[in-house]
């Protein structure tokens, strides 16, 4: 049985930024793959992209009005918080160095970067999908994806960036081929759902499709060399077999072998091969199928899924989950309409933070260029009245950037160029750094209540700095936070 820590010196999410810009609620966040950029998107009908920059003073330069403006207006001053005694490296700061803006005519609900950070695309209300490129200092929409009937709910490119899957309003699942001369081609339509389909989600390999949906089940589609066909529904058998009301989400895990899904039901659960078998998962875990998580003799074939919930984590959220992401360190936050986040591991947490303190201390010993700063900021409807409002932030001592001053998105390149092997991707790993314990029970670790003013739409970790974690809202305020 693992409760959250209640100590003073256990694991914590502290606030490392409150971005405020949007005039509308934030719906979705997406890091860039390097990590380096973030991308929102919002009511108001434009994407903000934010970035960092040590020792600046103010963004760039201004870009052609006619198209997506780098802008100087949003930026933020770094400052120690009220409980820092020092800060560490150089100093950040966190701005809005572009809007994306004139394309669409009503909200924006999900951005996806492609694979190779080179082009956004963004799902909105309108029924279409736009495709964006960066042309030096500036954004250009190059291509718009038209066919839903209405609203686009999300949108997701496959690890190679060959392939874009759209879901929505209309029940369907779109799959789009991307072809030379920056166009892309509709290659296959799925009606499986009988209800608006909410989330779709790539394996790491590439070679299999997840889609959540407002029906309480998920489908996993595969390529079977004529079309794409439904391999497997999780959930509608009957009590105990799945979800019991809307599924808002879904996330692979960083090693593509489990599932994680999130609901209206007020539950997230763990699905697994069956192949994989595991001790059955004591305490607070409401558990489903005898395993309480993925253990070894055997592992999932993205060919061939038969997946089965192992875990179901149950009695952390009181109103619906919208939100989860299953990140490089493979622990998972999730974000809910309480206004809170929560954050889930295997294994003591104790240990857990040992492990972290281990690595923070490692980072601030490190060679030059690896440094931890202090950053202080202030800052379609689906469900209900909008939030307003802005918030401010307190923050802490946090976030260390390697130095390595990754580039931004290269314009050099088409979107029909994206090449990336997926499964060479997925064999590699995304990071050393895994403070919980494979094979154990899950429980929550940490868990911020009123972490922003209103629901909490989206929660995504950075791929390269694992344990920063950013969260958007119906408050408008998009949000950063420190693991430690």
């Amino acid at each position: 049985l693992f409760q959250p820590c209640q100590k003073m010196d256990c694991l914590s999410l502290e606030l490392v930024a409150s971005l405020a810009g949007h005039q509308d609620r934030v719906w979705s966040v997406a890091w860039s793959p390097k990590g380096d950029f973030l991308a929102s998107c919002s009511g108001d009908k434009t994407v903000r992209i934010w970035t960092r920059r040590a020792g600046a003073t103010s963004p760039p330069a201004a870009a052609a009005p006619s198209a997506a403006t780098i802008t100087g207006n949003d930026s933020v001053n770094p400052t120690t918080c009220a409980g820092s005694n020092t800060i560490i490296g150089a100093q950040q700061q966190w701005y809005c160095c572009a809007i994306l803006d004139q394309c669409h005519s009503r909200t924006i609900r999900n951005i996806a970067w492609s694979p190779n950070g080179k082009a956004l695309a963004t799902a909105s209300f309108d029924a279409t999908v736009a495709i964006w490129e960066l042309a030096g200092s500036v954004w250009e929409q190059v291509a718009e994806l038209e066919g839903h009937e209405n609203e686009v709910k999300c949108v997701t490119w496959n690890p190679d960036g060959r392939l874009i899957a759209t879901c929505g309003r209309d029940r369907s699942v779109w799959i789009w081929e991307s072809l030379p001369g920056r166009e892309f081609e509709c290659v296959d339509v799925k009606q499986g759902h009988t209800q608006d389909v909410k989330a779709v989600r790539w394996h790491p390999a590439g070679e299999l499709l997840v889609s959540a949906s407002y029906d309480d089940t998920i489908k996993l589609w595969n390529y079977d060399g004529d079309e794409w066909v439904c391999s497997q529904t999780l959930g509608g058998c009957g009590p105990g077999s799945g979800h019991s009301s809307t599924v808002w989400d879904v996330s692979w895990d960083p090693d593509g072998q489990r599932l994680a899904s999130c609901s209206d039901d007020l539950t997230i659960k763990l699905w697994e091969s069956r192949a994989a078998g595991a001790a059955p998962g004591p305490g607070r875990l409401a558990v489903s199928g005898g395993s309480g998580g993925y253990g070894g003799g055997g592992g999932l074939v993205p060919s061939r899924p038969d997946l089965r919930c192992g875990t179901t984590l149950s009695g952390y959220h009181g109103r619906t989950i919208f939100s989860l992401d299953w990140g490089p360190t493979g622990l998972i936050a999730s974000g809910d309409g309480e206004d809170c986040i929560c954050v889930f591991g295997q294994g003591d947490p104790e240990m857990a933070r040992v492990v972290l303190r281990a690595s923070e201390e490692e980072a601030r010993q490190g060679p030059a260029g690896t440094n931890t700063s202090s950053v202080s900021c202030d800052g379609g409807d689906e469900r209900r009245g909008g939030g307003g409002g802005s918030g401010g932030g307190d923050t802490t001592e946090v976030d260390p950037d390697d130095g390595s001053g990754a580039s931004g998105p290269d314009a050099d390149a088409g979107v029909s160029a994206l090449r990336d092997d997926g499964k060479e991707r997925l064999g590699k790993g995304s990071t050393g750094l895994r403070p919980g314990q494979e094979g154990q029970p899950w429980g929550l670790w940490t868990r911020v209540q009123s972490a922003h003013d209103a629901d909490v739409n989206c929660v995504r970790w950075n791929p390269a700095h694992p344990r920063l974690l950013a969260s958007c809202s119906d408050d408008r305020l998009v949000k950063l936070w420190w693991l430690r």
